[in-house]
């Protein structure tokens, strides 16, 4: 039987869980907002976003994570380039391994066209040693622990977060 949570199948995994995000936010903001959006993604991901979603005047740079609905990872790592990007956020879901399920859902941002929040100093080291063992820091990134992001249990109050500010919600 195919193993979605192979290690080796973490890019097909990623994409997958992509798609279903941005079906059911769009589910939610066609059907019960009935509001129209559109849906960018870049062509690699060297600023920090994987997708970018605008609603009426609110625009979104978005960094998906995600972990098993059982998972208890402490924290994520976060590009500073997402930083620079008006509007940008990490949604970090948890996805029930079995069906595909999201949420809850973990959210980091600011208001609608303002930067990220302060993401800290906590610098992320390689996993692997080098020829010395020494595990060097990552440039680029910081850790974000799990504390410092707002929970929401529906697909309907995530979005209402991250566009709403704008009145882009009604």
């Amino acid at each position: 039987m195919f193993d979605l949570w192979a290690p080796e199948h973490s890019v097909l995994r990623e994409k997958v869980i992509e798609h279903i995000f941005l079906a059911e936010l769009s589910r939610h903001l066609l059907l019960d907002l009935g509001q129209p959006f559109e849906v960018l993604r870049p062509e690699y991901d060297a600023f920090g976003y994987d997708v970018v979603v605008q609603v009426g005047a609110a625009m979104r740079h978005i960094q998906l994570k995600a972990t098993t609905a059982s998972g208890t990872r402490a924290h994520v790592d976060v590009q500073l380039a997402l930083a620079q990007k008006p509007g940008g956020c990490v949604v970090w879901m948890f996805v029930d391994p079995a069906t595909l399920a999201l949420g809850p859902f973990l959210w980091f941002g600011g208001m609608v066209g303002q930067p990220l929040p302060p993401l800290g100093e906590r610098a992320v080291r390689h996993t692997r040693g080098d020829a010395d063992g020494v595990k060097k820091v990552r440039r680029g990134l910081r850790r974000l622990p799990r504390g410092e992001f707002t929970r929401f249990e529906t697909i309907g109050d995530l979005a209402m977060a991250m566009f709403s500010d704008a009145g882009s919600l009604s």
